[in-house]
């Protein structure tokens, strides 16, 4: 297999618009990344900059540290599977599966006829094999697109969106079959996807990429407890962190719905700076309540309660200052991101009964809120 490193890739879009900013990425041997954010454009002008569709502005691609910038597809050893799935119309499942794999030089006919069985089992194509393109559905299309890329030999392998056709009750059992091939086969993978919880379940490491810039990279876990600015923390999680201005009012942070003391670790983090913005996520805002010291408590009014799954979430209303919320705008324009809410969202324990318009008690261990700069959105707990 090989290793990939993208160094200062800028790629400008024909309308002036700019797709990728200086992004660098070091994908090791053996590994796979998954890219997320929420711009279709700039997840797949990075995939079509690696595999050699799109030349960059600046910046420069490596595979096994060759640099490989301007070379064609062809001499690249790439295998990718687009958002358009690129069939040949006129081969039936069997050929679409098989023509990349066949049009390599000394090619193993045995071992290629027995990852094609296993694809064929594994992605349920069994069917379809005499089939053409035009007979298939969407998600049979997209499989058949993923097959293709599994069984063929290559340096690396590129997925953009690629289980976005399949039906919710599929579309796992798809990822899965996927990572376990990428995985016992220790290829080198590159996978883009729309899915934040697709993403967190797909690899090792996860770069988020907004505003053709890579925000984060990182473990799951890392992103999620450690995020590096306030996208990444407002993008990453369902629901995401709760994003609070906050005023330092002398010895304390004050908050539309509760007051928060200012350590040493606040008071390093904040600096001189009037405002900031405090981050929780709702598993650490406790219903009812929490044991142990330095906590942060308060009572709120329930405006909605919502089920996901076997978590219970409530949701605590405040009021805004007109004037505060037009700067939280500013903030929003500038990640072009919507970030803040009206409300704060607590999650409560299974089996606890919490209803509309109830004054519950709720309780935040200050260790659990992070910091950030509204100016730059940087993390000011991150240390």
């Amino acid at each position: 297999m090989s290793s990939l490193r993208l160094n200062g890739v800028t790629v400008v879009a024909p309308t002036g618009h700019l797709l990728l900013d200086e992004v660098d990425l070091d994908v090791a041997d053996s590994e796979t990344v998954a890219v997320v954010g929420p711009s279709a454009a700039s997840r797949t002008a990075l995939l079509r900059t690696v595999v050699g569709l799109q030349r960059p502005d600046e910046g420069e691609v490596l595979i096994d540290d060759a640099d490989v910038t301007g070379l064609p597809p062809r001499r690249r050893d790439v295998a990718m599977v687009f958002d358009d799935y690129a069939l040949h119309p006129r081969r039936d499942v069997l050929d679409n599966l098989t023509f990349a794999a066949t049009l390599r030089r000394k090619h193993n006919r045995v071992e290629l006829a027995d990852r094609v069985e296993e694809v064929v089992v594994d992605l349920a194509l069994r069917d379809v094999l005499d089939l053409r393109p035009g007979k298939l559905g969407d998600d049979q299309k997209q499989r058949v697109a993923v097959g293709r890329s599994l069984v063929r030999d290559a340096s690396l392998w590129l997925f953009d969106d690629p289980f976005s056709a399949q039906s919710e009750r599929v579309r796992p059992h798809v990822r899965s079959v996927v990572q376990r091939w990428q995985a016992d086969r220790d290829r080198t993978s590159l996978v883009a996807t729309s899915s934040v919880d697709e993403a967190l379940s797909f690899g090792g490491r996860v770069a988020v990429l907004h505003q053709g810039r890579i925000r984060q990279v990182g473990s799951p876990q890392d992103l999620y407890e450690r995020p590096a600015d306030m996208f990444v923390a407002g993008y990453l999680g369902s629901p995401p962190m709760n994003l609070l201005p906050a005023f330092r009012d002398e010895d304390q942070l004050v908050t539309p719905l509760v007051p928060i003391p200012v350590d040493d670790r606040f008071e390093e983090a904040v600096g001189d700076r009037p405002v900031v913005i405090a981050g929780v996520r709702p598993e650490h805002c406790h219903v009812g309540g929490a044991d142990g010291d330095d906590l942060v408590e308060f009572t709120a009014r329930v405006d909605e309660v919502e089920w996901h799954a076997r978590a219970q979430y409530a949701y605590l209303g405040f009021d805004l200052d007109p004037a505060l919320g037009e700067v939280l705008d500013e903030v929003e324009e500038m990640f072009e991101f919507d970030l803040f809410q009206d409300f704060l969202v607590a999650q409560a324990p299974v089996g606890t009964s919490v209803a509309v318009d109830e004054e519950i008690a709720v309780a935040i261990p200050r260790s659990a809120v992070t910091l950030f700069d509204p100016d730059t959105g940087e993390n000011l707990t991150a240390g």
